[in-house]
């Protein structure tokens, strides 16, 4: 693993292969960078250069010192880590809050991010506006508002060994095993001092949100973008993706995966893998 500089904060940053293309894999919640690993070293076999960084907040990357775990914080994040892996512009590949953070990457800066691939969620003001059409979805999305709960949220991921961190494994990907070991990892990382406030803090930041996040966080992407998403995912269904185009401002598609769940760079590592290549294939400037 190396460790890398980015606005002013220190990532841990895992890279496969050497490339002359870069790939950022961002990982979600609850997750750490070890589930993009799989994704990262089928792009490495394609001749990739491919980064999975720990987002802030997630050991061994930085907490924010200032508590900013919003879309603009995000943004720079991302944008920052391209410049540190030596690059102007890269391929971003991001999973759950990772899909957050590509987009408002995308958003801030769209001459730094050559394509976009989302897995598992849409662009939050297509989010936003599908909860009033879709308020099945609300309830989907419930935890949301309990993690608002500072100190009760804590206690009760952390309780009998974060068995709450294995419930969501399981509600949003009912038919999926995830590999040995790789729960045990996810928590070991949330168990590190402040890593579990941070990963909260994501949430948190929606409800009182910097002003510099809200055009970040609700505006159209204006980047190729793929997005691919679970037909079975139990944390954000399908209809949650309806009317995307509202989403952006360039050319975008969307694959709706068969059985598949939330947790897709492992769940369907392979699909995703042939569809990340097949959308940066035209991509100039990589």
């Amino acid at each position: 693993m190396r460790t890398l500089r980015a606005g002013g904060l220190s990532f841990g940053v895992h890279v496969r292969g050497d490339g002359p293309r870069l790939a950022l894999l961002l990982h979600g919640f609850p997750d750490d960078a070890g589930s993009m690993l799989p994704l990262a070293e089928r792009l490495a076999a394609a001749g990739w250069t491919a980064a999975a960084p720990y987002l802030r907040g997630y050991p061994p990357s930085d907490a924010a010192p200032d508590g900013r775990y919003g879309a603009a914080a995000l943004a720079q994040d991302v944008l920052g880590l391209i410049e540190a892996l030596g690059r102007r512009r890269a391929l971003v590949v991001g999973h759950d809050w990772g899909a957050v953070a590509g987009y408002a990457a995308a958003i801030a800066d769209p001459d730094r991010v050559a394509r976009l691939v989302t897995l598992s969620v849409p662009p939050p003001r297509v989010f936003v506006k599908n909860l009033v059409r879709h308020p099945t979805q609300l309830a989907r999305s419930a935890y949301m508002g309990f993690f608002q709960l500072r100190g009760l949220a804590e206690r009760a991921v952390r309780a009998r060994d974060m068995a709450f961190v294995d419930g969501l494994w399981t509600r949003w990907a009912s038919s999926f095993t995830p590999p040995p070991g790789r729960l045990d990892e996810v928590k070991r990382t949330l168990s590190a001092p402040g890593a579990l406030e941070a990963a909260l803090g994501y949430y948190r930041a929606l409800t009182w949100p910097a002003r510099a996040d809200l055009p970040l966080a609700l505006g159209r992407v204006p980047v190729s973008t793929l997005v691919i998403t679970g037909e079975a995912d139990g944390c954000i269904a399908p209809a949650a993706f309806d009317r995307l185009d509202d989403g952006f401002v360039a050319p975008r598609r969307l694959v709706v995966l068969p059985g598949k769940g939330h947790f897709l760079p492992l769940e369907a590592t392979d699909d995703v893998a042939r569809l990340v290549l097949e959308h940066a294939s035209s991509a100039k400037g990589l």
